[in-house]
């Protein structure tokens, strides 16, 4: 992490891999040569996986379920367990930094489409991205590694 520069104000952003049939969704964007998840800012008094569900539907128009659950289990009188996400990164964006929770989701239902910060959709297969030159190391490392876990 040594050529992140710390000064900047840090972002959280909740990104999601939707999982179907063996698959992965992502988002070509204007704003970038690789393949992005779906996924965008958390808002003021929003948690982290609620933007997760709301930016996958504002993006594709796909109704999600996220894989992560919340640990009953602790829930006390005055602590209420949220979902945690399945990794988080820190990466800088323009003037910003983003800490990025990074969830996994089923589609439940909807149509996909895309919105207007997107110029293509489409599901990958394990081998597309690991053969796609504009799908990034880390998305591939976590891709294949989240295919493994719930592409079944």
């Amino acid at each position: 992490m040594e050529n992140v520069d710390f000064t900047r104000p840090i972002h959280q952003t909740a990104t999601v891999f939707v999982v179907n049939e063996g698959k992965v969704l992502l988002l070509k964007q204007e704003r970038s040569k690789f393949w992005l998840l779906p996924g965008g800012h958390v808002e003021n008094n929003e948690l982290p996986h609620e933007a997760a569900v709301r930016e996958v539907l504002e993006e594709t128009g796909l109704q999600v379920e996220l894989f992560q659950k919340p640990d009953e289990s602790a829930r006390t009188s005055i602590v209420t367990p949220i979902p945690l996400p399945h990794h988080m990164k820190l990466l800088p964006c323009r003037d910003k930094k983003d800490l990025d929770f990074v969830f996994t989701a089923k589609v439940l239902g909807g149509e996909l489409k895309i919105d207007a910060e997107s110029k293509q959709a489409k599901w990958f297969t394990k081998e597309e991205i690991l053969n796609t030159p504009e799908v990034g190391p880390n998305m591939k490392y976590y891709a294949v590694k989240i295919l493994d876990e719930f592409g079944k």
